[in-house]
C-alpha cells in the first residue's frame, strides 16, 4: 500500500503543475469559475484526500502502541484507575 500512496503523491505532483490551464481566462465553470481555479480547488479536494489516506495506511503502529503504553504507566504513577 506504501508504494500505491507513493505513486499517488508523484501523480498529485504532476497533476499540480496546472501548465495547461494558465492561458485559458475565458472557459468558466457552473457559469462563474474560473476553470484554472475549479482545477486547483479540485486538486485541493484531492491532496486532502491523499493526506488522510497516507495517515491511515502509511502511520507506523509501533508509535500507537508506544503512545498507548506510556499512558497507562503516567496513570499508574498519578495514582488514576
Amino acid at each position: 500500500m506504501k508504494y500505491f500512496i507513493f505513486g499517488l503523491l508523484v501523480l498529485l505532483t504532476i497533476a499540480h503543475q496546472d501548465y495547461w490551464w494558465r492561458t485559458d481566462h475565458t472557459t468558466l465553470v457552473f457559469g462563474y469559475l474560473p476553470v484554472s481555479l475549479a482545477y486547483h480547488i479540485s486538486i485541493s479536494i484531492m491532496a486532502s484526500v491523499f493526506w488522510g489516506l497516507a495517515c491511515y495506511y502509511c502511520w507506523p503502529k509501533r508509535l500507537e502502541v508506544e503512545d498507548h503504553e506510556a499512558g497507562q504507566h503516567s496513570s499508574r504513577s498519578a495514582g488514576g484507575r
